[in-house]
């Protein structure tokens, strides 16, 4: 935000605009805010105070109207801006007359005027997705130094979690994945498998619901750096708890994008392909709290892809995940 502001300052006449920075986070307050905002202004020397349209507002509520009507913050203030000792300047909402090249207050256009506006949840998908933006909406060093902010889904990271029974496949498909993304290059790919998470992150953990919760918000948290950086993070643990799984998908969401893939195979399969014996010494009370015998696995009820590996190769199983990702925007 910085940087844009230094950028705006630039456009303006030399020696006419200093920059002043206030360390101080939004409450989205409308009117409220508008009268703190004022008084902390007169505090710190100022004479004037612009109030825009829809000052510090949440914009939508519930209803999906907005939360503060338009210029409530302007009504307030200049009922106290004498009070206060500050003068308040106040500032229509802008819209761009394409017929005369200008921006106007949207209150003074004509009928025949052709009017141009860009709201900022277009120009926010528009920057998530690559897509141009009109010349006329900002100076191209501000878009410019949003687009590095701000990349499209194809730079940034992601994460790919998979979850699903012991033996239903997760790790074959995850190494398959693996494999092509590292054909494709571009990227730096993480594989976090849930075995090798077990022996070099969470050695001392246990089985137990508490150990299993952590290893996998441990995974999670990994996954999220991994994402924030621009990185791709493949995740094959069981991750057998619905409420833990939302808790990675929101801490990795937050940072990026985040694939939940739920490998189907049913229980009885991956008995069958039980090579370690695993699930024989849990039926037979050798293994303690082993997922889907003797403690339950929660079924994702809305994950992004659901994959049998009945049904499906490894091979394929990847390609239908990379398709997704294709869809979504992150592999081009």
């Amino acid at each position: 935000r910085v940087r844009c502001y230094r950028h705006v300052l630039d456009e303006y006449p030399e020696n006419t605009t200093t920059l002043s920075l206030l360390n101080l986070a939004m409450r989205m307050a409308g009117p409220r805010e508008a009268l703190w905002h004022a008084i902390i202004r007169r505090n710190y020397g100022c004479t004037h105070f612009i109030v825009g349209r829809d000052h510090a507002g949440p914009g939508v509520g519930a209803s999906g109207e907005p939360f503060y009507g338009p210029y409530d913050a302007q009504d307030v203030l200049r009922k106290h801006e004498h009070e206060i000792g500050i003068e308040m300047v106040p500032f229509q909402q802008m819209v761009y007359v394409d017929n005369q090249k200008e921006y106007r207050p949207a209150s003074d256009t004509r009928p025949d005027d052709t009017v141009l506006d860009l709201s900022g949840t277009d120009f926010r998908k528009r920057l998530r997705e690559g897509a141009d933006i009109p010349e006329w909406f900002s100076f191209p060093s501000i878009v410019a130094e949003l687009r590095r902010s701000h990349p499209p889904r194809s730079r940034q990271g992601y994460t790919v979690f998979f979850t699903g029974l012991s033996g239903s496949g997760k790790s074959t498909i995850a190494n398959a994945l693996l494999a092509k993304l590292l054909e494709r290059g571009g990227r730096n790919v993480s594989l976090l498998d849930g075995d090798l998470v077990r022996k070099h992150l969470s050695s001392e953990l246990g089985f137990s619901k508490e150990h299993r919760d952590l290893n996998i918000l441990r995974i999670g948290y990994v996954a999220s750096e991994v994402t924030a950086n621009g990185g791709v993070a493949i995740c094959a643990p069981i991750a057998p708890y619905a409420e833990t799984r939302r808790r990675v998908r929101e801490r990795v969401g937050s940072r990026g994008g985040f694939l939940e893939v739920y490998v189907s195979t049913p229980l009885e399969e991956c008995e069958r392909r039980d090579r370690k014996g695993l699930y024989a010494k849990a039926r037979a009370g050798l293994i303690p709290e082993f997922t889907g015998i003797s403690d339950p696995y929660e079924v994702p009820e809305q994950p992004d892809l659901r994959i049998d590996t009945r049904a499906l190769s490894p091979d394929a199983a990847a390609e239908q995940i990379l398709d997704e990702l294709v869809r979504r925007g992150y592999e081009q």
